[in-house]
Formats: C-alpha cells, sequence, structure tokens
C-alpha cells in the first residue's frame, strides 16, 4: 500500500527537492484470506483527521533527521521545517557562529520560541524537523507532551549511542516520543558537493521503507497481522533464540520458509538495554516483512521463568518500549502484575495483545474447571488472542483440548507440551510455534519445525492438508516455466500439490479439467466469483476454488508484479506526485495490468504509444472511467522530444521483444520499438519489461544507456516480473509466502538451459 494512503485519496500537490546527502552527511542518513477478521481490538484505529496530524522528528544530531523529513515530506506531499534552517534564515547566520557569539542558552531560546510557533501554527499536514537539543528545555518538552497528546505524532529517531549527550537526553526523548524509530544506517554512494543522485537517493529506499512501515502501522492503514477467524489460513511463527538478532541475518531465507510471523525471545536476547532492544527489531524488520511478537518469557539469562513482581520495572518498561516501537504483538504472561497489563493495554494502539498462561506445575487438565477460568482470566485482562500451554500424560489429552477450543470463541493458541502432546502442535491453528535446525536452541521442548509440521499434516491428517493439482491452460505452453516454479514452491513449503500443463484450445476443454474434483486453477464466464481489481483489469489469469465446493473465483496478479517493482525502484527523488508521468508501451491485455499498476500507486497522467490508435483510445477512455483525476492521452508516435512533460519516471512495455515472441526454438532480431534514450528522464526513473524471452530488450538497453551517463534508471527484465506475478499466484494458492530463493534459483537454472542462446546473461544473477 502506498504510503500517501495515510492521508490521500488522491496524489498530493506538494513536492520538494530532496537535499544532497553530501550536505547533511555530516548529519547522517536515515518510508486476506476469505472470510478471515482482524484481531479485536479495545483501541480505534485513528480516524482521515488524525492521520492529517503533523509529524514532529526529535533525535540526537547526526541521526538523520532532515533526511528522513524531506523523504517523508516529499512522499506526503507536506510542507517541511527544519528548525535548524528556520533559525539559520531567520537571524541570517549559522548555529555555530551565533553560539559562538552569543551562547549556548540563548539559542536553546531561541529554538525554544521557533519550536512553540511551528507547532501552534502547523498542526496538520507538516514534517518538522528538530535540532538534537530541543529536548534540553522543561518548556519544550511540555510542549511536545502535549503535542502527541492530542494525536501529533512525535518520533524519536535513534542511531548509535555515540556521544555523553546522549546518556543524559536518552530519558527526555522516550519521554515525549510517540514512537521510536531506528535509522540504521545504509552506504551512500559519494557525490559532488550540493548535488544529489539517483543512486544516493536509491541507497536511501530502504530507509524510506523501514519509516512508511511504521507510519502505516502507526495510522492502521496496514498493521500487518495474520489473518485470523473462520476461513482463516494455518499460521506460524518462528521462536528466535539468538542472543543478537543479527545472527539470524545470514540465514533469514531460509529461517522464514512457510512462516508468518517472527516470535522475539527477548529474555534470550544478550542485553535488556532499551537501546540495544530497538535495533534488534530494526535489525529483524530491514530484513524482513512479517510482523513481531515480543515475548518475556524467562529469567535474563536464566532458565527459569521470569518472576514479573520481582523485576516489575523492568518488565514494564520493556512492554513500552516495544509499543513505542510499533510492534506487531506483545505477549503478556496472565502472571504480570495487574498494574503492567492495564498499562500495556491502555497503551497497545495497533498492537495486539497476545494472553498467555504456561501450567508451569504440569498438574491442570483440559478437561478441569481451571482452564475455563484461565480462559476467562485471560480474556478479562483485555487480551486480543488467547495462548494457553499445558502438559499431555496421555493422547486423550490432545482430545481434550480440541474440544476445548471448539467451544471458545476468541482466537487461542491450544497446546500440548511432553511427547504426547507433539499432535496438539499439528492440528493447532492460529500461530503455532515452530523451531528450525538453524536455530541455536529450541525456544520451547517438543517444538517441530515448519517443514516437519506441514508433511505430518499431508501424510497423517490429509483431510486438513489435502492433494491438489494446479494447471496451466493455453496453447502454446510448452515452453512455460509455471511447472518449475510452482512444484519447486510446492515442494520446499512441504505441500502434497502438483502443477501440470494441459494444452486447451477450447473453453469446453478447459471446463471439464475444471469439474475434476482434484482441480486447484490458470477465464471469466466459467468463473463464479472475480476479484475487484480482475474486474478493473478485465483479465484474469489466475483461478482458484471457493472453499465449500461453491465455485471458482478468478484473480489478476500481473498488476500486482508491476506495482511491486514499481515501488521497489523508485526513488524516494522520484516519488509519485500530482505531476508525475508514465509511459505504457502496447495497448494489449498485459497492458492493462500496468495502467492499473501505475493507478493503484497514485499516477494519474499516463502516456499510451501503441502501433493501432484505436485500441489505445478505446483502451484509455475505458480506464480513464475509474477516476476523473485520470488523464491518458494517446501519442501518435515517438518524437525526439516526447509531448511529454515532465519527461516519465517510469516506462512499461507491454509489447513483444522478439518478432516470434517467446519461443525459444526461434531466435529473432529484437523489435524497435521507437523508443530513444531522449525520452526517458534526466531525473531517472524505473523502465519496466514485460517480454521475458531476451535479458536484455531495446527498453532496458536505453536503460542501461541512461545509466552508464550517470543518470539513475533501473531496467527490471521480464523474468523478474514473472516471478513477481508466480510469487502472488503462490500466495493465493497456498495462503504461504513464496519461497523466493529457492524457487528462483530453479527458475533462473531452467531460464538459462532454454533460452541461452537468445539471453544475454548477467554473471550475479546466476544460481
Amino acid at each position: 500500500m502506498n504510503v500517501r494512503d495515510l492521508v490521500h485519496s488522491s496524489p498530493p500537490t506538494v513536492t520538494a527537492p530532496l537535499p544532497s546527502p553530501n550536505q547533511h552527511m555530516q548529519k547522517g542518513h536515515p518510508m486476506s484470506a476469505p472470510g478471515s477478521i482482524p484481531p479485536s481490538r479495545t483501541v480505534s484505529p485513528p480516524n482521515v483527521d488524525s492521520r492529517k496530524a503533523s509529524i514532529v522528528l526529535i533525535g540526537m544530531r547526526g541521526v538523520g533527521k532532515t533526511t528522513l523529513a524531506t523523504i517523508t515530506a516529499r512522499a506526503l506531499g507536506w510542507e517541511l521545517f527544519d528548525t535548524d534552517i528556520v533559525f539559520e534564515r531567520q537571524y541570517r547566520t549559522s548555529i555555530v557562529d551565533f553560539v559562538a557569539s552569543q551562547g549556548w542558552d540563548a539559542f536553546r531560546q531561541i529554538e525554544s520560541d521557533i519550536l512553540h510557533d511551528l507547532l501552534r501554527t502547523n498542526r496538520t499536514e507538516k514534517v518538522i524537523a528538530c535540532g538534537g537539543g530541543v529536548v534540553e528545555l522543561e518548556r519544550n518538552r511540555a510542549l511536545l507532551h502535549a503535542f502527541k497528546d492530542s494525536q501529533g505524532l512525535v518520533i524519536h529517531v535513534l542511531r548509535e549511542k555515540d556521544c555523553q549527550a546522549w546518556d543524559r537526553r536518552e530519558k527526555f526523548f522516550r519521554e515525549c516520543c510517540s514512537f521510536n524509530f531506528v535509522s540504521l544506517t545504509v552506504p551512500v554512494p559519494p557525490g559532488l558537493p550540493d548535488t544529489v543522485t539517483g543512486d544516493q537517493t536509491l541507497a536511501l529506499k530502504p530507509v524510506e521503507d523501514d519509516f512508511f512501515r511504521l507510519l502505516r502501522f502507526v495510522h492502521g492503514i496496514d498493521t500487518n497481522k495474520v489473518p485470523v477467524g473462520r476461513g482463516a489460513p494455518r499460521s506460524y511463527c518462528l521462536s528466535l533464540t539468538f542472543d543478537d538478532v543479527a545472527q539470524a541475518i545470514p540465514k533469514i531465507e531460509d529461517l522464514s520458509l512457510g512462516i508468518d510471523a517472527w516470535e522475539l525471545r527477548v529474555d534470550l536476547l544478550a542485553s535488556l538495554d532499551l537501546t540495544f532492544l530497538a535495533f534488534q527489531i530494526a535489525i529483524l524488520r530491514r530484513h524482513s516483512p512479517l510482523p513481531i511478537i515480543f515475548t518475556l518469557w524467562r529469567a535474563p539469562n536464566g532458565d527459569r521463568p521470569l518472576d514479573p513482581q520481582a523485576t516489575k520495572n523492568t518488565v514494564d518498561a520493556l512492554f513500552k518500549h516495544a509499543l513505542r516501537l510499533g510492534v506487531e504483538y506483545v505477549e503478556l504472561d496472565a502472571r504480570f502484575p495487574r498494574s503492567i497489563v492495564e498499562d500495556v493495554v491502555s497503551l497497545k494502539g495497533n498492537t495486539t495483545i497476545l494472553g498467555s498462561f504456561y501450567d508451569t506445575t504440569r498438574s491442570l487438565s483440559w478437561n478441569g474447571p481451571e482452564v475455563q477460568m484461565v480462559y476467562n482470566s485471560i480474556v478479562g485482562m483485555g487480551a486480543d488472542i488467547v495462548k494457553i500451554v499445558y502438559f499431555a500424560r496421555s493422547y486423550e489429552d490432545n482430545l481434550s483440548l480440541q474440544k476445548f477450543v471448539a467451544k471458545v470463541d476468541r482466537p487461542i493458541i491450544a497446546l500440548n507440551l511432553g511427547a504426547e502432546g507433539q499432535r496438539s502442535r499439528v492440528l493447532n491453528h492460529f500461530l503455532t510455534p515452530v523451531s528450525h535446525p538453524l536455530l541455536p536452541r529450541v525456544s520451547f521442548p517438543g517444538q517441530l519445525s515448519f517443514y516437519e509440521t506441514q508433511t505430518t499434516l499431508s501424510s497423517a491428517f490429509s483431510t486438513l492438508l489435502p492433494k491438489k493439482k494446479y494447471y496451466l491452460f493455453g496453447c502454446p505452453i510448452a515452453h512455460s516455466m509455471s511447472p518449475t516454479f510452482h512444484n519447486t514452491a510446492f515442494a520446499t513449503l512441504g505441500l502434497p500439490h502438483t502443477y501440470e500443463l494441459k494444452e486447451t484450445r477450447t473453453v469446453q476443454e478447459l471446463a471439464d479439467v475444471m469439474r475434476s474434483p482434484d482441480f486447484g486453477c490458470d477465464i471469466i464466464p466459467l468463473l463464479q466469483h472475480v476479484s475487484r481489481h480482475a474486474k478493473i483489469i478485465g483479465a484474469v489469469n489466475t483461478i482458484s476454488p471457493i472453499p465449500g465446493g461453491g465455485g471458482y473465483t478468478g484473480d489478476n496478479t500481473d498488476w500486482r508484479a508491476i506495482k511491486t517493482c514499481l515501488l521497489r525502484y523508485l526513488t524516494p527523488a522520484n516519488a509519485v506526485t500530482c505531476t508525475t508521468t508514465a509511459l505504457v508501451l502496447g495497448a494489449g491485455g498485459t497492458s492493462r495490468a500496468a495502467l492499473y499498476a501505475l493507478y493503484h500507486i497514485g499516477v494519474i497522467n499516463i502516456y499510451i504509444s501503441n502501433r493501432t490508435r484505436r485500441n489505445a483510445e478505446a483502451l484509455a477512455r475505458e480506464f480513464e472511467r475509474l477516476d476523473p483525476l485520470l488523464n491518458i492521452r494517446v501519442l501518435d508516435r515517438l518524437t525526439v522530444p516526447l509531448p511529454i512533460y515532465p519527461p516519465p519516471t517510469m516506462v512499461i512495455s507491454t509489447i513483444p521483444a522478439t518478432a516470434d515472441g517467446a519461443n525459444p526454438e526461434n531466435g529473432s532480431q529484437l523489435i524497435d520499438i521507437g523508443l530513444h534514450s531522449d525520452h526517458l528522464s534526466p531525473l531517472g526513473g524505473v523502465a519496466i519489461e514485460l517480454a521475458y524471452e531476451r535479458r536484455i530488450t531495446s527498453l532496458l538497453a536505453l536503460a542501461e544507456e541512461k545509466r552508464a551517463a550517470g543518470v539513475a534508471w533501473t531496467g527490471v527484465e521480464g523474468i523478474e516480473l514473472l516471478l513477481e506475478q508466480g510469487y502472488e499466484q503462490c500466495r493465493i494458492w497456498t495462503a504461504r509466502r513464496a519461497p523466493k530463493a529457492q524457487v528462483r534459483q530453479k527458475v533462473l537454472e531452467v531460464y538459462h538451459r532454454s533460452w541461452g542462446k537468445d539471453l544475454r546473461v548477467r554473471t550475479a544473477d546466476l544460481p
């Protein structure tokens, strides 16, 4: 979801240039399944008006507040104020010179007056970056407190502790802020003074992504939660048991296979220092989009359960810090002091509370009256999700567990420990804790890996994970890489499914296959339901059976693949605004997905170039009906210069790259698409190629030419689009994220083998 959805239903109208990274380098450099329901919440998400509240950034000098504020202001279309710059403009002198002549006390007083004036007159739709010492004065701290209490957003930006002033101000920053954000250091390419290059802004993309993830969570746009409720798919969480999350990063792809969330065992970390903890969560988020469950179970560096009464202040501080970091879930043990529980529940915002009870005495039974009392107690403390862990003495204890689960309403994680209790781990439906061979230790005895759980389900409980057959329909399709993609994904995820090619020339042949009881899917007349996106696009490329035998539903994954690549490679300098322009080459079926993807990220000025003008005009008129703001124009020819201002920062080619199309047996010359280097924006951009019969097409060659000339154009190959739409298909069909690394390696192997003689292969992409 685009960050502009926080405040806009249409593209923003204000833009601001990015500052030179070199200018600020001394300061550092900082944006469901059918039938599922979100967890219950006692705190409603902010309304649209609160999303317009100004954002104030505080933190030590050098953490990247100015750069982060500039990126945010540009993306939101808001006005930017930097208190240091405001001071220097008003007094026409540098802060260094002013302090040298007048002293720090005089500067602090003026800085305080500036802050008060800014917050009094700019309470909405502004981004305000404050100086590092703004929290030194009690007057300023009181103002920031009042601002955040009135739904304003005060975010503490931090990096490494590298000066003595941090120790003095740390408490003040935490008291004044609504949330904390860690600006992890990223390497920025060198450049000339007072200039900013596309490569430099692209280097800041991870920081932008991290910050916008926090903003979307805070405002309830995307709280990044695991689906729960009737119809929700089975879900898993991996219990991370490293003493430093950085140790997990080299293994993150393997560790995250099949899981839906991370359980961060905070009690097993090397330190409970709040800054260390903030960096642990930031590192994990930088490398994974999965939500985090904040868990504190054992005493620090100990093997016994935590005594919350003995360490009440520590526990309270840790959980409040977790909320300021915007973690998606916190687990509260039912034994925690009532004051801690009440504080956390009252402050939770969009964080989901998981209330837990562990029978450490091994004396309770699922048949006894105590279990209902435990459940009621957890619900009564304000938990959105219930977790109860007992000890199984016999196989029958698992049956008793299932009977109890069947009669409760709240989402529940119900498990039995011990050898007899492993069945409960396989049958638990929501956020089942799993382990992994690459972990230094298991979180709890008896935990299975994700793969072990999946294979046990398919072999011993086949009704819960039945075998399905998936198909690619069409003709000719002999050279399709879809079977390689999906069969690799199924095997890696421990699924018993298969994917096959089905040559079909008529709709009747397709209908016959769809009537098969094990039909799993790739036609709108035969469908009982079509997704909203596919209806607008007018094309379906993915079919799934509706649960319960209600027929079939169709979706389109091409547009999501295009959208993903656009957002991944657009630099902060080229953030979408009301003046952004894009060019689409072609007016066939795939161009519809391209137009929809552009519209979905907020581009309203789109140009179409197509050999047959009539087809392009019909497509433009159809899509303009989506939104009165959409302005889609058809170009008669690609002249130099183009009649487009400003020049396009996004170009999407939906036409074949060669005369013979996608056939590896025919080596054809590249089609001349009529595009020239001068047609591409001098500010950089993204060139997306949907044809995959060549690694380097005419469009991608132009993007490479611009990059070689120092203009930050990024070319996205057709094989990347093929992979992205396949990842989305995998998610739709299996309710699991695709194992991207494994699938990518296999697909590229087949791709190089089948298309090798026509490819310009990049060595770095070879598996």
